[in-house]
């Protein structure tokens, strides 16, 4: 049923094929009435397509031209360029994304979600998908900021905690405190370029916003506080803390997917009829999509129920397979499990995954926990007393945020190693041969067949429903467990299966490392900048408006390991925020830009000026307000 349910709603939401109230209706009551696999579906895709059809329908007459009036704040101001922010807003009944820059969008930066504000300015249609996913009908260009008002009373309350947890942690390193703000409650809008990008290199991501292993992680903060309530109490506490976390992390998309199936296992054992995790993560999708059928387009609610079934469906079976001791067994089983469901998805996006994110993950989970299971009960201690004792609280919080940084910072500065679309085809291939030699020994999974056979068997022959059907699988599973016992062809596939498995992994692995990019001799591209190498100098010059993670980046991917000189050829605001970054990784770069720049700790040059590149003269040259580099003909 549950499996039913989630294929159906996940078919309807794609499809978004507008289903009658009357037919929706009908399903659903026949559903209720007799429920069958195939009904389910049908009920789960109907109910998906009617919901998904009327938020297109709420799509289609956005706001357009001036507009004014009280708006409510749906998320927290994000960073927009280098002077703007951007902000998801309810305006009337449609989604709008506001956007502003400069004295204006300083107004609005300190605002949290739940928040109300007057503001005034011109609307206009959206038009990209990624927002008509996320149900924005429009954009807002916001000329002028008003009043404000508060939030709503849960929503004041969370904002009350966001804000107590981050002057808490404000005696941390500036880097330390968006981990922090990150892994706790999902706030990311802080995170400095190099640290986006060394947790991209590494393949964690996932731990610089909040996940579902957070609402875990609550759940298990409250659950010894909880153990002696009665059931009722136990319930209604734990699914009002999950209603509460969910308003506090502001309804990402894999809080949504963690919140819910911790909300199906929570009912379920209060009935006294416990699912399984597989069950529960269905009727969670099913749930979720339902609700908000334009999720299943989502990237960050495919990943997370990805990782989820990784989890729950290739990490037991990894953990069988692995040797050695038990803890280090279930964190490589973890995370290979996850990362191998998630490989598919994010290949087909970004064209490759990082070699690194395996061992780095394995080395980053063990601290990630304490940092966000202390992070919610030190952490709000320290935002209430604050000062020297903040400080001290801390410091288990500092010890562990470095650990993960460290890790992090390793993955990026070692060689690029990535995996692309036939490398991933050739790991998952081998994953399946070492996965498949699990039910090699066909002697002992017959053994197993014929034990839960006979189980069924004895558990069916206890009722009165289908007693003959229970003995014939008894019988069938006792067959199976017999007919190896008289062949000695099965048990002997199981070991050359997982050593040939193996054998291919370790094989695209190594040859990942092994083909690493580098950076050849001489003149090279990277996004929105050239790059001159001579010799073991490199020389960067920057060319075209990039977004500083997009620059750190591509020099990452290419195999830029050490930066000698930056040349800003434009010296305006874009390039001061690249070479910000650029200097945060490669701190010996020397920055040269035009007269009249605005480029941090960099030197002005003119042209006809020479600079040297190890033991290779470059000639400035520039054409009014830009500069370049040149080689001289002597030095070619």
């Amino acid at each position: 049923m549950p499996y039913a349910a989630a294929a159906g709603a996940v078919i309807g939401a794609w499809l978004l094929v507008g289903v009658p109230l009357a037919v929706v209706a009908l399903l659903v009551a026949a559903c209720l009435w007799r429920p069958g696999p195939l009904l389910v579906l049908l009920a789960a895709a109907a109910l998906a397509g009617f919901f998904g059809s009327r938020a297109l329908e709420g799509l289609a007459d956005p706001p357009s031209g001036p507009v004014e009036g009280w708006v409510t704040l749906l998320d927290d101001p994000r960073p927009l360029g280098t002077r703007g922010v951007r902000v998801t807003v309810r305006y009337g009944q449609a989604r709008v994304e506001a956007r502003a820059h400069g004295a204006v969008a300083a107004r609005l930066d300190d605002l949290l979600a739940g928040e109300r504000v007057h503001v005034s300015g011109t609307a206009r249609p959206a038009e990209s998908d990624w927002l008509r996913w996320r149900h924005v009908a429009a954009t807002l260009n916001v000329a002028a900021v008003g009043d404000r008002a508060e939030a709503a009373p849960l929503a004041a309350f969370t904002n009350r905690v966001r804000r107590l947890l981050d002057s808490g942690a404000r005696s941390l390193s500036d880097d330390s405190r968006a981990m922090f703000t990150g892994m706790v409650y999902g706030d990311d809008r802080h995170q400095s370029p190099r640290l986006y990008d060394d947790f991209r290199a590494a393949g964690l991501g996932h731990l610089l916003v909040v996940s579902g292993q957070n609402v875990a992680f609550v759940l298990a903060l409250a659950s010894p506080l909880l153990a002696r309530s009665r059931p009722g109490v136990r319930l209604l506490v734990l699914l009002m803390l999950l209603a509460v976390f969910a308003v506090l992390t502001r309804f990402e998309p894999s809080v949504l997917r963690a919140v819910t199936m911790a909300g199906v296992a929570v009912i379920s054992a209060a009935l006294g009829r416990p699912e399984t995790g597989r069950r529960t993560l269905a009727w969670a999708v099913a749930a979720v999509v339902v609700a908000d059928p334009f999720l299943v387009r989502v990237l960050a609610f495919q990943l997370s129920v990805c990782a989820t079934c990784g989890l729950l469906w290739i990490t037991p079976a990894l953990s069988e397979k692995l040797r050695g001791p038990r803890p280090l067994r279930l964190a490589i089983a973890t995370t290979a499990g996850a990362q191998l469901a998630v490989m598919p998805l994010l290949v087909a996006v970004f064209g490759a995954v990082p070699v690194a994110s395996l061992p780095a993950n394995v080395l980053a989970g063990p601290a990630t926990a304490p940092v966000m299971m202390w992070g919610l009960t030190g952490g709000l201690g320290a935002g209430a007393v604050g000062g020297p004792v903040a400080w001290l609280i801390h410091r288990p919080t500092a010890a562990l945020l470095w650990w993960v940084r460290s890790v992090a910072a390793a993955a990026a500065a070692a060689p690029p190693a990535m995996i692309g679309v036939a490398a991933a085809a050739a790991v998952g291939v081998g994953v399946a041969l070492v996965l498949a030699s699990r039910w090699g020994d066909l002697r002992r999974f017959a053994r197993s067949v014929g034990t839960v056979g006979g189980a069924w068997a004895g558990v069916s022959e206890r009722s009165d429903a289908g007693p003959s059907l229970a003995r014939s699988v008894g019988t069938v599973g006792g067959a199976r467990a017999g007919v190896p016992e008289r062949s000695n062809a099965g048990p002997s596939l199981a070991r050359p299966l997982g050593i040939v498995g193996g054998t291919v992994v370790a094989a695209v692995l190594l040859y990942s490392v092994a083909s690493s990019a580098s950076v050849a001799p001489g003149w090279s591209h990277a996004e929105g900048a050239r790059l001159l190498r001579h010799g073991d100098s490199l020389a960067v010059v920057l060319e075209d408006s990039v977004r500083p993670r997009d620059l750190l980046q591509a020099l990452r991917l290419a195999g830029v390991r050490r930066v000698d000189v930056v040349v800003a050829s434009r010296g305006g605001a874009s390039d001061a925020h690249a070479v910000l970054a650029l200097r945060d990784r490669y701190p010996a770069a020397v920055v040269l830009a035009p007269p009249m720049h605005r480029v941090p700790t960099a030197r002005t040059v003119q042209a006809g000026s020479t600079v040297m590149l190890g033991d290779l003269a470059l000639e400035i040259v520039g054409d009014g307000p830009r500069i370049d580099v040149a080689i001289p003909t002597s030095g070619l």
